[in-house]
């Protein structure tokens, strides 16, 4: 089964309903001022139709037709326009210098993405990302079990290096183990 299949199969039964959950951490440091966004494994898009609500313009990707279709009626229900692109993420290739915001969540592809990621945001493009731990194993309930989709050990911090780092927290809450990252891109010399 391709990835494109898998998740089409988990997005064609899940709960999508038209009431906007964007993610709390975009919620606390999303910019104040809208620009270009780019929501990368974007989902259902619930961020991506919040930042556009919000007067963002935003491109939403994700490997899902399933999910792109569903996320377009989210948009069309709260009248907001939106590029949705269905793009195979581990072998994208992002414009360079483009986004003001790029945001992440719940996903993780270390080969090229966090490269790709960095040298798609503008000067002063800021990136919000959240994804599970390694903690996230012991989380009761998860449907987690590889660890090789889970972050380590502050490295969410060393794959965004290249950013200057204005949020990180790594937690354990109640239902999930997670690190996030608020980056900027510094002004080019």
């Amino acid at each position: 089964m391709t990835d494109r299949e898998r998740w089409n199969a988990k997005y064609a039964v899940a709960d999508g309903n038209e009431k906007l959950r964007p993610n709390d951490w975009l919620v606390r440091h999303v910019p104040a001022q809208p620009g270009r966004a780019l929501d990368l494994a974007c989902g259902l898009g619930h961020d991506a139709v919040w930042l556009a609500t919000r007067g963002w313009n935003v491109t939403a990707i994700d490997v899902s037709d399933v999910a792109l279709a569903r996320a377009a009626e989210l948009a069309r229900h709260h009248d907001v326009t939106i590029d949705w692109r269905c793009e195979d993420l581990t072998a994208i290739s992002l414009p360079p210098d483009t986004f003001d915001l790029v945001v992440v969540f719940q996903f993780l592809h270390r080969q090229h993405l966090p490269e790709q990621i960095v040298q798609s945001l503008a000067p002063r493009g800021v990136l919000v990302y959240e994804t599970f731990t390694l903690d996230q194993l012991h989380v009761p309930g998860t449907h987690l079990k590889n660890p090789d989709y889970l972050l380590g050990p502050n490295e969410l911090l060393d794959m965004f290096r290249p950013l200057r780092v204005r949020h990180y927290r790594a937690v354990r809450l109640e239902e999930k183990a997670v690190a996030g990252l608020v980056g900027e891109r510094e002004l080019k010399n």
